[in-house]
């Protein structure tokens, strides 16, 4: 019985064998490949890259770029004031104490000064502009970060601006528009 299955299986293996053979067929050796004439070189596929002729066309953009969702809101500051115009009539030369302008930033020194107004109650003659500085804060904070809220991490160009009422120094830090966050540290 042993025998009879080892000659079967010896069998099947030769079988086996014949079938492989037979689909891979001969293998070619170098000699059995005929040399191409110059035309077939030209025209058959390579593997090395091959320089085309580059012209300019426009490209077409399919889809425009699209917000991308946030987890968690970004707050960046904001202010019911609108703006006015500066304390010192332009042309004037600043009272003593009172600093120079910055050009630039009359939007934002109006929108500070306007409310420092609406904290304050008192008139405008009697805040005086002690200095403005142009700064780059680090994100839209402006320098001011609250505690729990989230800000955008972009430098935000704006301004330091210290202004006086009644003896007491005032630090608002803007945007270079109308943002003002009074910074109380």
């Amino acid at each position: 019985m042993i025998d009879a299955v080892r000659k079967i299986c010896q069998a099947a293996i030769i079988v086996g064998l014949i079938a492989i053979m037979a689909a891979c067929g001969d293998i070619a050796t170098p000699g059995d490949i005929p040399p191409m004439t110059p035309e077939e070189a030209q025209s058959a596929p390579t593997t090395q890259p091959t320089a085309t002729p580059t012209t300019d066309l426009p490209v077409e953009i399919e889809a425009a770029p699209s917000a991308t969702a946030l987890p968690v809101e970004i707050v960046e500051p904001d202010s019911p004031v609108l703006p006015t115009s500066p304390v010192a009539e332009p042309g004037a030369t600043p009272a003593q104490g009172m600093a120079q302008p910055v050009p630039g930033s009359e939007a934002a020194l109006a929108a500070a000064i306007t409310h420092l107004i609406q904290q304050t109650g008192l008139p405008p003659d009697q805040i005086t502009v002690t200095s403005i500085q142009p700064m780059e804060w680090p994100d839209a904070s402006l320098g001011c970060p609250q505690e729990g809220m989230m800000y955008a991490q972009v430098i935000t160009p704006g301004y330091l601006i210290l202004l006086e009422a009644q003896g007491q120094t005032y630090e608002y830090h803007t945007d270079q528009g109308t943002n003002v966050v009074l910074c109380q540290k």
